[in-house]
Order: C-alpha cells, then sequence, then structure tokens
C-alpha cells in the first residue's frame, strides 16, 4: 500500500523552514534514542603497511573510511575506528635485511621515515632478482603441469639461499622474539606511527586504536589453528597448513594458514583478530574498508569464519573500491603521508586564477588555503563511485567546478556571509511566506526536504558519491534563488529563512563528507595571510 500526500506549494515553506531551522545540526539524522541507538559498530580502514609508502588505495581507504565512520554515527551507532596496520611479517623482516646493508643511524636520525623508505626501496631492487627467478620456476611447473611436491622442493632450494633465507630466518627470529629484531620493529612502528598521525591530524581524521598484526595473541591464532584442525578444515601439505577453499563452496584455491617455515600468515593473523576484536567490543557489525585488490583474501576469511561460526562471519562486511591511483606517479618514490597534503595545498595557489571573485570570497590566508586542499581532496575521493576507476591527480583539485571542495566552500562562504548581519526566523509573515512560494525558491524548498531521504540511501549503499551529487543539486539551485546577475542581494525576512535552512543541510552535508566549513575555522588562524 502507498500513501500519496500532496500539498499546496504555498504551504511547503510553513511546514518545512520551521522544521529545518528547529533541528539544526540534527537535520537528516536519527536522534540515538530510535533506529539503532546503542548498537556497536567496529570500522578497519586505512590500515597501510609501515615498511612502504603510504598508497593510493590506503588514502581512499583513510577517507571512504572515516565517511562510512560519520555516516553510522549520524545513525545513532556506537563507533570505534580502527586502523590495522601492516606492521608485522615478511617485510618488515626484509626490511631487517636491508637496514643491515644500508642501513644509517645518521640518516636515520635527521629524516626516520624517510631514510626507511629509501633503505626499503634499495633492499626490494637487490631482492627482486630472486623474487623474479621462483616466480619464473612456478609459473614454468603451472604450465607443464609438474607435480606440486617436486615443485615445492625446487621452491624450498631456491629459497634457502640469498636474501630469501636472510628474510625468513629474520622474521622465524622476529616470532620468537629475538631481541635485536623486536627492538628494530619497534623503532620502526613508532617512527611511522608518529609520522601517520601528523598527517591523520592534518586531514581531520581519527582513530580510536592504532592495532596491527604484531598485536594478534599467538595463544589466539594457535585457537584458530585448533578449531581449524578439529573442525577437519586444514591440512597439511608440503609442510605448510592450508584450507582446501573448494570444500568450503569457493571454485578452486588453497588458503595458507601458517606457511613450510612454521611462521604464520596474514589469513591467520585476520582470523584470529576477528576473534579478539569481538570478545574485546561486543560488535553487532564490523565493516572493512579495503580496496578491491583484497578481494581473494576476504573470500577467504569469510568462507573459513561462515563454516566456524556463521553469527560472527554474518557480523562482517567487506566495502571495497577499485584502488587505481597514480599517486605513486604524481609523487614518485619516498613521499610520505604528509607530503600529499603539501602538494594538495600548493595547488590551490592557482584558485584565483580560475574564477577571481569566488577566490576572493573565501580568501586566501593559510588556514583557508590548507581548508581548500583538504576540502579539494577530500571530494576528490569522495565523488566517484567505490567501483570506478579513479586517479589522485592534484592538477585537477584547484577548481570551482559544481560538486568540487572548493565550490561547496565558496557557497557556505557565501551564505555565511549574507546572513551575517541578518537573524534567520520561522516566525514569518504571510507576506515573507508568499515571496518563497516563486519557482526559484519552492525549487530549493524541494531539494532541502529530499536531505534525509539521500542520507538514508547513503547508509544503505555507502557511497557517498550521492551526498556529493546531492549537494552539488543544492548549490546549483542556490545559483538560481540569488540569481547575482541582478545585481546586489536584498536579504528580507524570507529570504534569510531560506538561506539559514540551505545553510544548516550544506553544513550538515560537509560534515557528514569530512569538510570543514571554512568560517567555522578558527579566526585568529585565518586572519594569518599566507606568506609569499
Amino acid at each position: 500500500m502507498h500513501l500519496r500526500v500532496f500539498l499546496k506549494l504555498e504551504s511547503i515553506p510553513r511546514l518545512l523552514l520551521p522544521y529545518i531551522l528547529d533541528r539544526g545540526e540534527s537535520f537528516g539524522s536519527i536522534p540515538s534514542s530510535v533506529g539503532d541507538g546503542g548498537r556497536k559498530l567496529v570500522v578497519d580502514f586505512s590500515s597501510p603497511n609501515i615498511t612502504s609508502e603510504f598508497q593510493g588505495k590506503h588514502l581512499r581507504s583513510t577517507i571512504i573510511g572515516a565517511f562510512v565512520a560519520r555516516l553510522y554515527e549520524d545513525k545513532g551507532w556506537d563507533v570505534t575506528r580502527m586502523t590495522y596496520l601492516g606492521d608485522w611479517g615478511k617485510p618488515i623482516a626484509l626490511l631487517y635485511v636491508g637496514w643491515g646493508r644500508f642501513g644509517s643511524e645518521d640518516a636515520y636520525q635527521a629524516d626516520p621515515v624517510g631514510h626507511l623508505l629509501d633503505v626499503y626501496h634499495k633492499i626490494g631492487e637487490a631482492f627482486q632478482p630472486e623474487q623474479a627467478a621462483t616466480k619464473e620456476v612456478r609459473d614454468k611447473a603451472v604450465k607443464e603441469g609438474r607435480d606440486e611436491a617436486e615443485v615445492q622442493l625446487e621452491m624450498e632450494s631456491l629459497e634457502s639461499q640469498g636474501i630469501f633465507a636472510e628474510r625468513n630466518e629474520a622474521f622465524k627470529k622476529l616470532e620468537e622474539g629475538d631481541e635485536a629484531l623486536v627492538a628494530f620493529w619497534k623503532k620502526v612502528r613508532d617512527a611511522v606511527i608518529a609520522d601517520y598521525q601528523r598527517f591523520y591530524d592534518r586531514l581531520g581524521i581519527r582513530f580510536d586504536e592504532y592495532s596491527g598484526e604484531s598485536e594478534v595473541k599467538s595463544e589466539t591464532m594457535h585457537e584458530v589453528e585448533q578449531i581449524l584442525k578439529d573442525k577437519r578444515l586444514s591440512e597439511e601439505s608440503a609442510g605448510a597448513w592450508m584450507v582446501d577453499m573448494t570444500k568450503l563452496g569457493a571454485r578452486a584455491g588453497h588458503a595458507i594458514i601458517r606457511d613450510r617455515g612454521g611462521s604464520s600468515t596474514y589469513l591467520l593473523r585476520d582470523l584470529a583478530a576477528v576473534l579478539e576484536r569481538s570478545r574485546k567490543y561486543s560488535f553487532d557489525k564490523m565493516i572493512y574498508v579495503v580496496a578491491s585488490d583484497n578481494n581473494i583474501h576476504f573470500n577467504q576469511m569469510l568462507k573459513i569464519l561462515e563454516a566456524v561460526d556463521q553469527d560472527l562471519a554474518k557480523k562482517l562486511q567487506h566495502v571495497k573500491f577499485n584502488d587505481a591511483s597514480k599517486m605513486a606517479a604524481t609523487l614518485g618514490k619516498g613521499y610520505k603521508p604528509e607530503a600529499i597534503l603539501d602538494r594538495c595545498e600548493e595547488a590551490m595557489s592557482s584558485l584565483p586564477e580560475v574564477d577571481t571573485d569566488k577566490a576572493a570570497v573565501v580568501g586566501n590566508s593559510d588556514i583557508v588555503v590548507k581548508g581548500l586542499g583538504t576540502s579539494a581532496l577530500l571530494l576528490q575521493e569522495l565523488s566517484t563511485r567505490s567501483a570506478s576507476a579513479h586517479a589522485f591527480d592534484t592538477k585537477t583539485l584547484p577548481s570551482f567546478k559544481l560538486g568540487s571542495g572548493p565550490d561547496l566552500q565558496y557557497w557556505y562562504t557565501k551564505l555565511a556571509t549574507l546572513l551575517a548581519d541578518h537573524t534567520a526566523t520561522a516566525a514569518l509573515s504571510d507576506e515573507d511566506f508568499e515571496v518563497l512560494a516563486d519557482d526559484d525558491h519552492a525549487n530549493m524548498l524541494r531539494i532541502l526536504a529530499q536531505y534525509p531521504e539521500v542520507v538514508n540511501a547513503t547508509f544503505h549503499s555507502l557511497e557517498p558519491s550521492g551526498i556529493v551529487t546531492y549537494l552539488a543539486s543544492v548549490t546549483e539551485q542556490l545559483a538560481d534563488c540569488l540569481n547575482e546577475e541582478e545585481g546586489e542581494i536584498s536579504v528580507t525576512p524570507g529570504l534569510a529563512a531560506l538561506l539559514e535552512a540551505t545553510r544548516i543541510v550544506l553544513r550538515n552535508g560537509m560534515k557528514l563528507l569530512g569538510l570543514v566549513p571554512i568560517p567555522d575555522l578558527p579566526q585568529e588562524r585565518a586572519d594569518t595571510p599566507v606568506a609569499g
């Protein structure tokens, strides 16, 4: 059954404006006392590897994950934000091997993260021929259909020498608690996390927990292994323990739980981490915001969990996105996370060339340029649908095009300026309401009324691009309402109420996307002109 309600045009402002003005920041949200209030969510996002650059897929995970967290909070959920660092495993062991060859304490003290990245690239280049040789053996064996046991012996022979052997031995010692290796790991982890925190702070994103593979307890991993053995899901093959995924409904493949050298795998650590988080947080849902290049991993993990604990598996969701990015091509090797924002802010210097009038409205103080750079980056990441190809490109950031970060900031700042000397109220006269019944104003009211529905639809799709598209329609209609070409704008009481309602919706949507409106930035800093 459908219930259709028809309203007279003149009734819309009388009903809608008081409703929006009364609710303010909560317009479009569901209070915690109703709906999903009190339910617990863990969002695992960003999750970079501490041995390599903060890649484009990590940036997109950071921005989308923070959006998902805000969206659930907006719906009344109790949200825990977590980043699960790649801070364990063979990459750390490889970096240790590289440190022995290329590390310099003086260079580290001068630039800790920069030097670690340099060392990792150097050892990676030295290691590449060995990796290529093992890949060639594996590919040839698959092509010739050779016996798996025979191939494993040949692989073991290749990996028992050179950098392979040094790396594997280092990781074995790390898992056994070797003092020197643990000290090195802690030194690297602390330096990189401090670097990440500065970047996250500038981006306006926070985490409740900095977790990592290293913090997964060995006893929990053993518990997972025992469960898999008891349920006859895992089996030994050539010294490694693995799960035959075909027995769990997958088309093909084996999921390795513990490798033939006895070391834990990323999959085993992730399975154990799910158990630990479930016990710690008693969550109703956990969302992983991770690029689609991890699809196989998450498919394996979820299939195994379904076989072990179906109720727990149902609480997990993988929010995936296209991982294509040109960040490395744009920034080069060895860049640190803050270089991403530095480049975005540098790009804002050409905004006045794009539109002098709009640039003058938003301003050019140091804090404003930083805000514009962050806004431009956020909208570049959030305006593309998750499955679509995406590229990090600072050349396209300085733009006032419809729906861009700078354009949203321009319209919000303009609204704040127009309303600076006017108090918006819903207590309007009949004459004031009549003015709002013209086509442009009525269309604006219709668009504003859609905001709660847009937020609700986005909550189910987790596609931030829907909010971006909606806010673009708000500013596009706002331009029609103000009709600046007719000269100076006269702000009547009726128009002031409409503009305030528009400002509320625009602000709520921007904050959901992670944008801080420029007028809300600290004024003592906003008055400081840009150096140079």
